[in-house]
């Protein structure tokens, strides 16, 4: 059992007195009884013979113990499954890290219903246990599983587009906007998104005379809406935001727009453009919050043609198409579409 110095003082202060002791008591049965004037030399050899023992053993006690040279001073650690780390700011930041993870997966809107395919069930599952291997796992290795799980729940959210080098415009209230095109001679994708709760609009002006067009008309919950843009002469777009708080938005190739194949299905949040490029002519649709929705078809030119599907809340649909079409989802919050296999 290890000591501490308060309890070796004592016990070798004692060791020291009694060795003194003795040492005297032996002197004096050798040299014979005391004087008046021999008692003084007594006190002499007393102070002689013992407090020297008590000095050493006092000054013994202000050293470690050989057997336990580093454990005495080992500063106080956070214990995980690998050993004793550093109490320092890696351990808070870790677990206020896993505690935001475990909020954004308490939040978040998916729920399993009855027509979730595989892969949507697989990335489900793996938001759920990283949360639970996050906890028990070292420091080391959790970015890389909140990293993992953040993933899953993107592509359950319809956020897993490539963003890395979009360039933004940022703005706040109403602006006019000339973005140049990604291409002159097709259509694009429009990215708007506003992170307050706001009314707001965003019109086109094309043509000779310059005619105004209707691309977004939304609000008040903050949105996320990746619409495309018909073809239009020129090389650059003139776009007209109206809102009254922070947005911003972005022109990006056609190439971005999310396509469908059969037998495919894409998530999606807020508004979206999506192009089937082919299998059965039906589409599944699906709805998963209390928020209002509006399906529509668009013509080949991409402009908004009939309403395929309006309502409010959870809803499951099957919708009538063309094999190769374009369908624009307009939404507040998460919906599924799936093309059946042929």
């Amino acid at each position: 059992m290890r000591h501490t110095l308060s309890t070796r003082r004592p016990k070798a202060l004692l060791h020291g007195w009694l060795i003194g002791n003795i040492g005297f008591f032996v002197l004096m049965a050798v040299v014979g009884g005391l004087s008046l004037d021999g008692a003084a030399v007594g006190l002499a050899l007393y102070g002689a013979l013992v407090l020297p023992p008590m000095a050493a053993g006092l000054r013994l006690t202000g050293k470690t113990p050989p057997d336990e040279p580093a454990r005495a001073l080992r500063p106080a650690g956070r214990t995980t499954g690998t050993g004793t780390t550093p109490d320092d700011g890696t351990a808070t930041d870790t677990e206020q890290a896993i505690t935001r993870y475990g909020e954004l997966l308490r939040t978040h809107p998916y729920v399993p219903g009855a027509t979730a395919d595989a892969e949507e069930l697989a990335d489900y599952r793996t938001a759920l246990d990283v949360y639970e291997q996050a906890k028990r796992a070292p420091a080391a290795q959790v970015p890389a599983l909140l990293a993992r799980g953040g993933s899953a729940l993107a592509r359950l959210n319809g956020d897993d587009r490539p963003t890395a080098d979009v360039v933004w415009n940022h703005g706040s209230g109403s602006m006019k906007l000339r973005l140049p095109r990604p291409a002159t001679d097709g259509p694009a994708v429009l990215a708007f998104e506003t992170q307050t709760a706001q009314r707001f609009s965003v019109h086109t002006r094309t043509g000779h005379p310059a005619r105004r067009q209707l691309l977004l008309d939304g609000g008040p919950e903050p949105t996320a809406a990746h619409i495309t843009v018909p073809p239009q002469d020129g090389d650059t777009l003139h776009v007209e935001v109206t809102a009254r708080g922070p947005w911003r938005l972005a022109l990006r190739p056609i190439s971005e727009a999310r396509r469908l194949p059969g037998g495919g299905r894409i998530r999606g949040r807020g508004t979206e453009t999506v192009l089937k490029s082919g299998g059965p002519r039906v589409l599944d649709f699906e709805h998963h919050d209390d928020t209002p929705f509006v399906v529509r078809r668009l013509t080949r030119s991409l402009r908004t043609a009939e309403v395929l599907a309006e309502g409010r809340g959870h809803a499951r649909l099957s919708l009538a198409v063309t094999d190769r079409c374009a369908v624009r989802v307009d939404s507040g919050g998460t919906w599924t579409l799936r093309a059946p296999k042929c």
